[in-house]
């Protein structure tokens, strides 16, 4: 009995960190296009394969344009994020679609998906800038930072409209990560997340139907038959720029990469945008 106790505590444990850790938040959209005078439209549109929900993004426009950046924000982030630098892109040619994934800032509510799933929302983007605004296969490129990053190599080689994918802070497997994050979005002390990680892994698959040891985007990296950009910081605690050197040595192609000195997690734009901004022009120019 007392076996039997222990073992229904540790499925209970998981069952209640895996539902609190695969849960995003959706935080409110804090700024708007016209806050960096960019001229923009409201755009929504479904994920691909998911009528039944609705994304809400921003649409950005270039005058005369080279061709369409699609960014992905982090995990609960919204469109918002990084919005600064769309300046630079629409100024280069680039119109510019941001977005909010499922269950995040202003698109309908639903279940995390570990990036399963938000891959549709990403391929849904691109249906809809090809379908609704005209943009021209191989000349749309993707970008995403962090959990968008890594949802950006998951989605890209899938979409043969896609002509580049520029991935910052991205990670390379998602189980590495389990009790990083589990301990971060929970309450639950790092020894406890260690030891319930296979209990979350297999709770996530049974509650959730998601195989969160399949994820792995350092391995969809390997598919891309072009050169993707990859940015990191070297500081970061979150996602250890261990995963860039992970992904990079999957690529089947030299990838043009960029690490940026002393920032934490995701920050390498906040903390030299002139830099990143050329960096990520540069990749979308020699595509």
């Amino acid at each position: 009995m007392p076996l039997l106790a222990v073992a229904l505590l540790y499925l209970a444990a998981s069952y209640y960190i895996a539902d609190s850790a695969l849960d995003a938040e959706a935080n409110p959209v804090e700024d708007s296009p016209g806050d960096f005078a960019l001229d923009y439209e409201d755009a929504e549109f479904s994920p691909r394969g998911w009528p039944e929900l609705t994304l809400r993004g921003w649409w950005m426009p270039a005058p005369d344009p080279l061709g369409v950046v699609i960014r992905t924000h982090g995990i609960d982030s919204t469109r918002s994020s990084m919005l600064g630098m769309v300046p630079a892109l629409v100024a280069n040619g680039y119109s510019v679609l941001v977005f909010d994934l499922r269950g995040h800032g202003e698109s309908d509510a639903a279940q995390m998906g570990a990036g399963i799933h938000e891959a549709d929302d990403l391929l849904g983007a691109v249906d809809y800038v090809v379908g609704e605004r005209g943009a021209r296969p191989g000349t749309i490129f993707l970008h995403g930072n962090s959990y968008g990053g890594a949802i950006a190599l998951m989605a890209g080689w899938r979409e043969p409209a896609v002509a580049g994918v520029f991935a910052d802070s991205a990670f390379a497997t998602l189980s590495d990560l389990v009790v990083q994050e589990v301990a971060r979005r929970t309450s639950a002390p790092f020894w406890l997340a260690s030891a319930l990680r296979p209990g979350v892994v297999l709770m996530a698959r049974l509650t959730r139907g998601l195989d969160v040891d399949g994820v792995r985007p350092a391995e969809d990296a390997a598919r891309y038959p072009y050169a993707i950009g990859l940015a990191h910081c070297d500081i970061d605690d979150r996602i250890p720029i261990s995963h860039l050197h992970r992904i990079r040595s999957q690529l089947r192609h030299p990838p043009r990469v960029t690490v940026y000195e002393g920032c934490a997690h995701g920050d390498a734009w906040d903390d030299y945008p002139s830099r990143y901004e050329a960096n990520l022009l540069n990749y979308l120019g020699h595509r």
